[in-house]
């Protein structure tokens, strides 16, 4: 018998439920953004998910 993963319900959900946002970057410019965000106590994603809720809020800066 195959064993499931332990995570396929979660997969599952999240293929149904998120939708990929692939972005290409030079690899000197995602290396520094990651620097800045451990720097800051963050993560890229969470950086990047950020922007993108206060863009579309009207809240980011012009």
């Amino acid at each position: 018998m195959e064993e499931k993963s332990k995570y396929a319900r979660q997969a599952a959900y999240n293929r149904r439920t998120y939708v990929r946002f692939p972005l290409d970057l030079k690899p000197e410019v995602l290396e520094a953004f990651k620097i800045k965000c451990a720097e800051n106590g963050t993560t890229p994603t969470t950086e990047i998910k950020r922007f993108i809720a206060e863009y579309c809020n009207g809240s980011a800066e012009e």
